[in-house]
């Protein structure tokens, strides 16, 4: 049976599978941390046997295998959930279509990569402000970039989560990166984005390597997702790739939607 978390135990049940994932324990943890318990808040958690969910915006994190596919799928359609995103191999099951496989990378704690140079002109900010870093990262869509920064002041404020930026010499945000969650030693690095008009100058590699630098000597093992077609990129830079996350999405019925 699907249940919210509310309950000491279950708290406790979520947290332990969260543990057991070695790419999303962060992400659980922060969510676990901050909303468990709160039924307004933007982000709701979700025991289901064995599996630990966790639902915002449409879409859901999951570690760990429920015990009723059927079960789950009527839950996430029930939910509003369009997109389930988890580590676990789902081929097969119903009501789930396969869709983009992403790469799991990583840095370990005390591992450093080749830093590349700082791009000329840019200067970086250790303390980005999310407003700042919101309308970056969402200039046109005002009602993705009010949820983000809602979410994230939260976050930060709790010192679950940090921002930084290059700046050009005018003292314009040109490109951030997070480390959106911060939990029991594991760092998940993600909002890597670059202002269209500055990219190809290497502000991004420069970056990303910077942050899992800075936070790996502090004893923070580094983890993140990437596209497909951005793999290459990342390896070049060093990063040891690490479990795939798999997205599906939630069908109508429970019929097999696999291909």
């Amino acid at each position: 049976m699907i249940a919210a978390v509310a309950t000491a135990a279950q708290r406790q049940a979520f947290l332990e599978a969260a543990r057991r994932d070695p790419m999303l324990r962060a992400v659980l943890g922060r969510d676990l941390t901050l909303w468990a318990g709160n039924s307004g808040a933007p982000v709701q958690l979700y025991l289901a046997g064995g599996a630990a969910l966790s639902l915002s915006d449409g879409c859901a994190w999951m570690s760990g295998l429920p015990d009723d596919p059927e079960e789950l799928h009527s839950f996430l359609r029930f939910a509003g959930v369009g997109c389930l995103q988890t580590p676990a191999d789902l081929r097969g099951w119903p009501g789930l279509r396969p869709g983009v496989q992403d790469t799991g990378l990583t840095l370990p704690p005390g591992g450093a990569l080749p830093q590349p140079p700082l791009p000329e002109g840019f200067v970086p900010d250790r303390e980005v402000g999310v407003g700042e870093a919101a309308g970056l990262l969402f200039p046109t869509h005002s009602g993705y970039r009010d949820g983000f920064y809602s979410r994230t002041c939260t976050t930060v404020n709790h010192g679950l989560a940090r921002l930084w930026g290059l700046r050009d010499r005018q003292g314009r945000l040109r490109a951030t990166m997070g480390a959106d969650a911060l939990f029991e030693g594991q760092a998940y690095l993600s909002l890597l984005h670059t202002d269209p008009a500055c990219r190809g100058q290497g502000l991004g590699g420069w970056l990303v390597v910077a942050m899992a630098n800075a936070l790996s000597a502090e004893g923070w093992q580094c983890v993140f997702y990437s596209e497909p077609r951005n793999r290459a990129f990342y390896r070049r830079l060093g990063f040891a790739e690490a479990a795939p996350l798999y997205a599906y999405q939630v069908g109508d019925t429970i019929q097999n939607q696999e291909g």
